[in-house]
């Protein structure tokens, strides 16, 4: 069971402010936001102008896609990870999701083609 909280106004805007700060620093379209995080377009877009109820997973996967976590104290914010992923690893990783066939013979295969690429872009 997934419990979601209901931010008040405030946070939403916070979270809101943040998410579209780190969009844009990434220079992400809703679509390729959406591609990314795995996530409706149109939710994005909805997401990205504020109008949400609740802190539900489409939300958590673009806040983190993006970077973004949430910190408990008084209230919720929102901060910037130390950890955060990239927006361009998540996509680099949602591209070699989409090659990869899930099985140990098929990741052997990508790494070794990714190694590869490697070798040649150090060149």
């Amino acid at each position: 069971m997934q419990i979601y909280m209901k931010p008040k106004q405030i946070e939403r805007a916070e979270l809101v402010r943040h998410i579209n700060e780190k969009r844009l620093e990434a220079g992400l379209s809703y679509a390729e936001l959406a591609d990314i995080a795995d996530v409706d377009a149109s939710q994005v877009s909805r997401i990205c102008r504020g109008q949400f109820i609740t802190f539900g997973a489409s939300v958590v996967r673009i806040c983190t896609t993006l970077g973004l976590q949430n910190t408990q104290g008084e209230g919720t914010t929102w901060k910037r990870s130390r950890h955060a992923s990239d927006p361009n690893w998540a996509k680099l990783e949602r591209s070699i999701r989409r090659a990869w066939d899930n099985t140990p013979a098929g990741a052997e295969r990508l790494a070794k083609v990714i190694a590869a690429v490697g070798e040649i872009t150090r060149k």
